[in-house]
């Protein structure tokens, strides 16, 4: 039987396959409405678009020099900047539930106790 008829249809296996696609589409999402506004920027602006490059770059050094500073706000931004990222988290926790069927190998790897250089030189524990 090929390995589509003999799935392993488990808890782990399904929610991590959700998690894994939820958090992909989260990313996508994210990435393209980022990418339509930078355009609908372009689009509305034309040519006097090229100055506010610069403008972003001043404004990011300036909020370094804030942070530097006064480093009291730099932790409420540091978290703001973490939860940003959380579609990506979603992400790796999908992977992490479908690691052994992912990554079949290497758990057998890691359960026999064979490591990449020893498994290189043939030669076995």
């Amino acid at each position: 039987m090929s390995n589509l008829h003999n799935g392993n249809f488990s808890v782990r296996n399904i929610s991590g396959t959700a998690l894994l696609v939820f958090g992909a589409a989260l990313a996508y999402f994210r990435i393209e409405s980022s990418a339509e506004r930078f355009a609908g920027l372009l689009s509305a602006y034309g040519s006097d678009a090229i100055g506010t490059l610069p403008a972003t770059g001043l404004a990011i050094a300036r909020l370094f020099q804030d942070v530097a500073l006064d480093p009291t706000p730099g932790f409420s931004f540091f978290v703001r900047f973490l939860v940003s990222f959380w579609p990506i988290a979603v992400v790796f926790l999908g992977a992490l539930l479908l690691r052994k069927n992912l990554f079949p190998q290497f758990m057998h790897q890691a359960s026999t106790g064979e490591h990449s250089a020893t498994v290189a030189q043939g030669v076995r524990p």
